[in-house]
């Protein structure tokens, strides 16, 4: 079954953790904006048909012009983005076509989704209604307490670190972001349907869909690429 999808990139960081004099799209890595690489990644998969783009309202004409030079074609729309990144997601939601299937939200600084994320992400929200891409806890994780003590060490077996793609079927996400009250409070676009007790299926990701948050980032990406 081919699904008509929506792409989805909050992409209105401001890039302060980064240290750059750049607002965090416009931050060059290799030579090019970060934000292109996560854009013409979805822009070459034949499983999106469109992308909304939210960017900082005073980014909004130089992001389109970035997606003019580089012949990005699925870009619909750039929408101001609201004050977290929740916000930024619901901007952009909201003008998705209802007819739409599968709606995918991936970073703007997340510049490697593999190209078979993006289509199990798809293939499997519209089996199992929401897919988060994640990678194994392989560190030793330990709980705190008072006075920053060791309160116990928390078995790592079933700890998951959430990554981009996520993937929801079109009914199921408006819902969710219809009911609840504190979204500014969301950091992770399944967390909306947790709330609702809606499953959400992992998909396996890669350690190098990495996201540029930090200086020691952004070297880790130049390395990669």
């Amino acid at each position: 079954m081919k699904y008509k999808v929506a792409a989805i990139v909050p992409a209105a960081g401001s890039g302060h953790r980064l240290g750059a004099k750049e607002k965090k799209p416009f931050v060059l890595l290799a030579g090019k904006p970060l934000i292109t690489y996560a854009l013409l990644a979805l822009d070459s998969s034949k499983y999106i048909d469109r992308i909304y783009v939210a960017a900082d309202p005073d980014s909004i004409r130089r992001l389109e012009g970035i997606i003019v030079k580089y012949g990005i074609r699925k870009v619909v729309k750039v929408v101001a983005g609201g004050r977290t990144r929740a916000a930024s997601v619901k901007n952009c939601f909201d003008l998705v076509d209802p007819l739409c299937d599968i709606v995918l939200i991936h970073d703007g600084a997340r510049p490697f989704p593999g190209d078979s994320d993006i289509m199990n992400s798809v293939l499997l929200a519209g089996k199992f209604g929401g897919c988060v891409t994640a990678i194994p806890m392989t560190d030793t994780v330990k709980l705190s307490g008072k006075g920053l003590f060791v309160k116990k060490t928390i078995d790592r077996s079933s700890l998951w670190r959430a990554q981009t793609p996520q993937a929801f079927r079109y009914g199921i996400l408006k819902k969710a972001l219809n009911v609840i009250d504190d979204i500014a409070s969301i950091t992770d676009d399944a967390s909306v349907l947790e709330r609702l007790g809606k499953k959400v299926k992992i998909l396996k990701g890669s350690p190098r869909n990495i996201k540029v948050t930090t200086k020691e980032d952004l070297k880790i990406a130049e390395v990669l690429i």
